[in-house]
């Protein structure tokens, strides 16, 4: 009995030890938010105030030391963000995660951001910018905290080294995030693969193949671009951080505002991820004042405001960059054809380290137009290189000096010719200020194409005669300044260019008007506008356009055929109005139906040309901008190659079978998933989210560092715009979203708002992380 007592006893007295340090672990982890901290690096003292919801306020005697606070409190909030960031471009990931993460860092190693990075610290130094010593104060700052700090849970579990952050680690991040904008290296290879099916396939998803396009049938192997799509998908799905989508973002003229003064509003969709995406701050110096929204290991934030100006940004969808086949040597491997000569292409070597794994080494090979991206993907022929021309690679990088550009700006001047520096990505910037001025400016370099090109399409690259021919000037982007309309907005739909006179749509990955259009409906209103309707619209959930949609779905079921759960079903969607609350019971039967429409389309002509690379480029395709924006278009279409299942060949099938089965499908699902009564499948309960975290995907830790999961409204066709990847399960787990919200009312400019979706912090045990 003794005994049993002392185990008893020696049991208790552990448990207790364990409770008690893991309390004290947690509680030193927490970041401080009080207190003082000598930084020996200060020229002055500096006070930093967070406020009650984790956002420090910085009053500093000089810049310098306001970036080496800001550095050092960011750190101290986003550190082992700031690490993963830094390590995806330069293609270090499988450092830290093993060799799941191998195929990852081969592409971005090939991508070569990381070598254009070195290129642009190089020439950031010879060029003496006023950023630079700003720069590397904010460097100093997070490699003060990195070396005196505590070591997030990340790095101890997954033992991290801590290595200082560098110049070229800054312009790594902001190559990824340019990277993640373009959509040209997930859609190009897709359609360049449906094309070489016929171009009936493709016009399908209103994209029509040209003479290039045909020319490119003529010789280049299909089986190549569905490769390719696959192993972009793979790579950018398997990411740890999320990627730039799109957003919405409307300003006001004092004369649409319900207060008579300018009212910008912005929400940057962006993938969800945990810790949330941007970290706010604001400093305040002698020479400057702005709140601002930062990227990870970025000191320069890219949405601002302060007393004199706001900006917001949504992506402007352009088409910056083209692939190009290139012609080998026969009898030199090592050469290409440029024109009209024979060229050597560039070759370096890249070392991968892998995690409990021997190094692997890569050969990287680039040519002129860029480097050759087909390398790194199984299953393609070496022999005839795919290069990636992109206009980010093509001038000196001035993004940086850009944004701090923006956030000093006091006048519509100031930011249209800051604006004017950025090359790439492209993007819509909007702007208000106190003066009662509105603008909208998209900004990047837009390179001038010949006219039989299509830029969607895999281009010829021996002959030059594909190859862009110069830029526009910035003058010629689309663009918007004190519109008589009182507002400007942008929701990465279409817009116009003027160039001497003509209109002009540029080509590029814009995304379905849906929103665009839901937005214009509620602007066009009479009667001036207040804070609390532009926060309705910001939640809005109206499908623009549902309507016809549906009478044509609904007009092509064969109605004979349906079970009584189905025609209850069937009636429910019938009076769906297009909203998408949590109680609606339409959209949970919407989205599993065209997904289905889809499947039943494709998937077996795609296999039937492709063979087992079939679903993989189906998968791809579902990931594209195509997808939502050929839904009106694919369906609408009565004949199509599509409609016809090429898996039977004595029996034609149409758009009406199809439809049918396609909806029998979607209520077997639903039924399956949530009971057999449709009055009870609401889209709440389809539609949801997690915001996770790298370490969340490990069963005893999701609790610990995910956030979620919640029931949403909203969808990706709306303002609300909380969109699901593809996938066969149909569970539409919502995967991105507003990154933000903010509202910046030039009335009441110190009562501005704005939201994080998470909140400030990248520790898991502090308040401000969930």
């Amino acid at each position: 009995m003794k005994v049993i007592k002392y185990i008893f006893g020696v049991f208790a007295t552990l448990a207790i030890l364990i409770a008690v340090f893991l309390l004290f672990y947690v509680n030193y982890q927490k970041p401080e938010y009080q207190g003082e901290y000598e930084f020996k690096g200060l020229e002055k003292s500096v006070k930093v105030y967070f406020d009650t919801f984790g956002t420090p306020h910085i009053y500093a005697s000089n810049n310098q030391d306001a970036y080496r606070a800001l550095g050092y409190v960011h750190a101290q909030d986003r550190l082992w963000q700031m690490e993963l960031m830094r390590r995806i471009a330069s293609g270090r990931l499988a450092e830290i995660f093993g060799k799941d993460l191998l195929e990852t860092d081969k592409f971005f190693r090939t991508v070569s951001i990381h070598e254009y990075s070195k290129k642009n610290v190089a020439e950031l130094k010879e060029r003496k910018s006023r950023i630079l010593p700003l720069a590397e104060a904010y460097l100093q700052g997070v490699n003060e905290f990195l070396k005196e700090g505590k070591s997030p849970i990340e790095f101890t579990l997954l033992g991290i080294d801590k290595v200082p952050f560098t110049l070229e680690d800054i312009y790594n991040i902001t190559g990824y995030m340019s990277f993640s904008f373009a959509n040209a290296q997930k859609t190009d290879p897709v359609v360049t693969a449906f094309a070489s099916m016929g171009s009936s396939y493709l016009k399908a998803f209103d994209v029509d193949p040209t003479v290039s396009s045909e020319k490119i049938k003529s010789y280049s192997r299909g089986s190549d671009y569905v490769a390719i799509a696959g192993h972009v998908n793979d790579v950018l799905n398997k990411m740890p951080l999320a990627p730039f989508i799109g957003s919405n973002s409307w300003v006001l003229s004092p004369e649409k505002s319900e207060t008579g003064r300018v009212v910008l509003s912005n929400d940057p969709h962006i993938g969800f991820s945990q810790p949330a995406v941007w970290y706010e701050a604001h400093l305040s110096t002698p020479d400057i004042n702005y709140f601002g929204y930062h990227i990870a290991g970025v000191p320069f934030a890219f949405l601002i405001h302060n007393e004199h100006v706001a900006n917001g940004l949504t992506m402007f969808e352009n088409d910056d960059m083209d692939f190009y086949r290139e012609r080998v040597s026969k009898e030199n491997g090592s050469q290409y054809w440029a024109v009209d000569h024979w060229e050597d292409f560039e070759t370096r070597k890249e070392i991968i380290a892998i995690k409990d794994s021997t190094n692997v080494e890569i050969e990287v090979r680039s040519t002129r137009h860029g480097p050759v991206i087909n390398d790194v993907v199984d299953g393609v022929s070496k022999e005839q290189p795919i290069a990636m021309w992109w206009v980010y690679f093509q001038f000196s990088n001035h993004l940086l000096d850009a944004a701090h550009e923006m956030a000093i700006a006091k006048n519509i001047d100031d930011m249209r010719a800051a604006g004017s520096k950025i090359h790439a990505p492209g993007l819509n910037l909007m702007y208000g200020d106190a003066q009662g001025n509105i603008a909208w400016w998209a900004v990047g370099r837009l390179p001038k194409r010949p006219a039989h090109v299509n830029s969607k399409m895999i281009l010829d690259g021996a002959s030059g005669k594909d190859d862009p021919q110069g830029y526009y000037n910035f003058e010629a982007n689309p663009q918007a300044e004190n519109p008589p309309w009182g507002y400007v907005y942008s929701a990465n739909n279409q817009s116009i260019m003027n160039v001497r006179g003509r209109k002009i749509l540029y080509p590029g990955y814009y995304l379905p008007d849906t929103r665009a259009a839901r937005i214009v409906e509620v602007l066009e209103s009479e009667r001036r506008m207040s804070r609390s309707e532009l926060k309705a619209l910001f939640m809005d959930s109206k499908y623009m356009g549902i309507k016809q949609l549906k009478e044509l779905l609904v007009s092509e079921l064969i109605e004979s055929d349906l079970s009584e759960m189905e025609r209850e079903a069937l009636e429910h969607f019938k009076v769906w109005n297009g909203y998408h609350d949590k109680e609606t019971l339409g959209a949970a039967i919407f989205y599993p139906w065209v997904i289905n429409i889809y499947e039943l389309a494709m998937k077996d002509n795609l296999k039937s040309t492709f063979e087992d690379r079939g679903d993989k480029l189906f998968t791809s395709f579902m990931s594209t901008y195509l997808m939502k924006r050929s839904i009106p278009v694919f369906i609408s279409a009565k004949s199509s190659p599509w409609w016809d299942d090429a898996s039977t060949e004595e029996v034609v099938e149409d758009r009406k079978d199809i439809v049918t089965s396609a909806f029998k499908e979607a209520v077997g699902y639903l039924s399956k998933r949530f009971g057999d009564k449709p009055n009870t499948w609401t889209w709440g309960k389809v539609h949801t989210v997690e915001h996770n975290h790298p370490l969340g995907s490990v069963a005893l830790l999701k609790s610990i560092f995910n956030v979620g999961p919640f029931h949403l409204s909203g969808s990706e066709m709306v303002v609300n715009n909380l969109g699901f990847p593809y996938n066969e399960d149909k569970l539409f787990n919502t995967s991105f979203g507003p990154s933000t919200r903010r509202i910046i009312d030039f009335s009441d400019i110190d009562n501005s708002e704005s939201i994080l979706p998470t909140g400030q912090s990248g520790v898991p045990f502090s308040n401000h992380y969930n």
